[in-house]
């Protein structure tokens, strides 16, 4: 999931100086004699594209070819490590202006295009309750900050529920674009403390310098990375070592003169060893850390072996006029193929393989078109390559141009809300008959508005934007967080508890009406993603270990609390259970740790209540009821899910239907609210039931509290 700014352009700026290296202790890989043609890089660039393509349209077929990204990274460090000793050795400085215009020129033409080109076609194709995540990475995109956007968004649970960007992919240059800017501010700050000193010295002293940064980054990595891998994916400090490496092998002495087949052989090991990255990675792989040192030494490999001419050696492939054309179009191939793989699905569905087939030709042809028209255009203007501050500017202008866009689509975006926010208040306030879940009340007719044909409140727009019912926190305990609402404390005839994960908090709205209803004061006690069970949910980590923690902190919490003796517990279905493969197996040990959590619950705790889970949407469901508002046809049936699909069995009320002899357990489900025999739908009443695949809307759920509070009292 990564980019390479570098194409040939790079090695032929390189093979037209010819610097001066009497005084050096060595010959530096970046000082190397001869042209520069460097026909493994580019089969690196070529290979790592690809698998980063095919990791993206094939997951399962190439698992880890996320590690093309790295690849990358260790390319670009040790070209523009290459080219800025290049530029010392020659002048004794380094001319920023100069540098970071000839990065503009490569770079941001394409980049800039795309995101044009990105940000029309999702106010042209996207839904607008999309509008809001898209534009918000198209910006960051722009600013080269989308890797700090990413981390900061990944451990955010509902923050990838409405699906994934179509720039998700420019985290990566991102990273690169930090890279060049703070690069070459480390070699120049060396060079200013040894200026004066011989060549040899401002060399050693870069050597050192990188050395000693690759290090602690690399170390940071491994000992980030496995505390948040999520956050440690995207952000600088844990990637800069892969730069580095690159910039250190730069700085080695040529293997030149080394036997070739010793150099035939090490180019295969590096090949093989990022193929097996590739292949033997994969999504429970934790990365970067120490996992990435595979991929990156086999790169540094390739690069150090160079070209070797033996007949062992895998020259001939490299050469190959395919391999290198793809080679240097890996940028544009990079660019392109990730906003066709998500905005292609919004403007016509295709059937597996007639969609890898198309994102493929359409990959390849922009690709072509935006680097013979765009790219190399802009890249070999003379009047820009003379002229760095021009540059600059017009790389700022364009920049601001193309942020317009995004800016634009918010404004609207900010003017539909606050119209859709209007609506619901206005139709809420006329309470009218039959209105969310009292279109389909238990055990009783479904009602019928008339009125409320075609109407849905909150839009989809409204509803991606809509918090959970405001919940003050009045308590911490360890990793709890207890916060309140119906009645306040003094004067309520009794205390109750909601226990569990997000799907805990959504309930909240209803509960917030019983508890009113019944002068009761609730604490509500949930942790996103992490359910109310002795069973380990096998979550990433730190998240793994925080819901541990959460769940034995619950417990201590209950313990301190003997005044609450009704416990009302929600989860979600489904999730991976540690040490438990198979649905069977998943689910038998599901049952068995929510029956052991509530047995641990003190003697002060005499009634547990589930609520059986709620049923869950496709992903695409608040597209289509978006769509069909758009067209005036009625969402409700249009998007509906079939029951099979959308209800899951729940292994919480498995759990209740077991014996219990320390405690009554009884069960609430409010299921056909939302559901008939066949379908459940998206819009009851009226009313948009859930916010994204699975959470309810504050607005649904409050229509559900009448109805919560009969089935409580049942249980009484």
């Amino acid at each position: 999931m990564a980019t390479q700014q570098l194409d040939t352009s790079d090695e032929q700026e390189l093979a037209r100086a010819t610097p001066v290296r009497d005084a050096l202790p060595w010959t530096p890989s970046a000082l190397g004699p001869g042209s520069r043609w460097r026909p493994e890089i580019q089969a690196l660039r070529a290979l790592a594209v690809s698998l980063v393509i095919a990791a993206h349209i094939w997951p399962d077929l190439v698992p880890g070819g996320f590690v093309g990204v790295d690849v990358f990274f260790a390319v670009s460090g040790f070209l523009i490590t290459s080219l800025l000793v290049e530029e010392i050795v020659e002048s004794g400085r380094v001319n920023l202006s100069a540098f970071w215009a000839r990065r503009a020129r490569r770079i941001l033409p394409a980049a800039l295009l795309t995101l044009l080109v990105t940000a029309l076609a999702t106010l042209i194709v996207v839904p607008s309750h999309r509008w809001d995540a898209f534009l918000t990475e198209i910006a960051t995109s722009a600013a080269y900050v989308e890797n700090w956007q990413l981390a900061h968004s990944a451990v955010d649970y509902f923050a990838k529920a409405d699906g994934i960007s179509p720039v998700q992919h420019y985290w990566s240059l991102s990273v690169e674009e930090q890279f060049y800017i703070v690069w070459p501010l480390l070699l120049l700050g060396t060079l200013l403390v040894t200026r004066g000193r011989a060549v040899r010295v401002r060399i050693g002293a870069l050597a050192l310098a990188m050395g000693v940064l690759t290090a602690v980054s690399l170390w940071w990595s491994i000992v980030h990375t496995p505390a948040d891998p999520q956050a440690a994916y995207f952000v600088t400090p844990t990637r800069a070592w892969e730069f580095g490496a690159g910039g250190v092998l730069a700085l080695l002495p040529q293997l030149d003169r080394s036997p070739a087949l010793l150099r035939a052989l090490l180019s295969w090991l590096g090949f093989v060893a990022i193929g097996v990255a590739a292949f033997a990675y994969g999504s429970g792989t934790i990365f970067p850390g120490s996992a990435a040192l595979l991929p990156i030494l086999g790169a540094l490999a390739v690069i150090r072996a160079g070209a070797p001419d033996h007949a062992l050696a895998p020259t001939r492939v490299l050469r190959l006029g395919a391999v290198q054309r793809t080679g240097d179009l890996s940028y544009s191939l990079y660019l392109w193929h990730w906003p066709l793989l998500v905005l292609i699905p919004y403007v016509v569905h295709l059937p597996d393989g007639v969609f890898q087939a198309v994102v493929l030709e359409l990959t390849v042809m922009l690709a072509w078109g935006s680097k013979r028209f765009v790219e190399d255009p802009v890249r070999r203007a003379e009047g820009l390559a003379r002229r760095p501050r021009r540059t600059l500017a017009l790389a700022g202008l364009a920049t601001l141009l193309v942020l317009a866009v995004p800016a634009t689509g918010a404004l609207h975006l900010q003017h539909e809300l606050h119209a859709d926010q209007q609506s619901t208040a206005d139709l809420i306030r006329e309470h009218p008959r039959c209105f969310g879940a009292a279109a389909r009340p238990p055990a009783a007719a479904p009602c019928d508005n008339p009125e409320l044909q075609g109407k849905v409140v909150p839009t989809p727009v409204e509803a991606s934007s809509s918090p959970n019912t405001p919940c003050r926190v009045v308590e911490r305990l360890g990793r709890v967080r207890a916060c309140a609402f119906g009645q306040p404390a003094p004067g309520a005839s009794e205390t109750v508890a909601v226990v569990g994960d997000s799907h805990a908090s959504h309930w909240r709205a209803a509960f917030d009406y019983v508890a009113r209803q019944r002068h009761w004061h609730g604490l509500s006690v949930t942790h996103t993603g992490c359910p109310f069970t002795r069973a380990v949910a096998a979550l990433p980590q730190p998240a793994r270990t925080q819901c541990v923690q959460w769940n034995r902190d619950t417990l201590r919490w209950f313990a301190q609390h003997p005044e609450i003796h009704r416990v009302f517990v929600a989860q979600h279905t489904g999730g991976a259970i540690v040490g438990h493969k198979g649905l069977d197996a998943r689910f038998a040990a599901q049952v068995s740790g929510y029956r052991t959590a509530w047995a641990m619950l003190p003697p002060s705790v005499t009634q547990v209540v589930v609520l059986r889970d709620t049923p869950k949407m496709r992903t695409a469901t608040l597209d289509c009821v978006q769509k069909a508002m758009d067209g005036g046809q009625p969402a409700a049936r249009a998007c509906a899910v079939p029951r099979a699909l959308a209800l899951e069995r729940d292994p919480a009320v498995a759990a209740a239907g077991g014996p219990s002899a320390a405690r009554k357990i009884g069960v609430v489900d409010l299921t056909n609210t939302l559901c008939d025999r066949r379908s459940c739908y998206p819009v009851v009443g009226g009313a948009l039931t859930f916010k994204d695949v699975d959470h309810l809307t504050t607005v649904f759920a409050a229509t559900l509290g009448p109805y919560l509070q009969a089935a409580v009292q049942r249980l009484s």
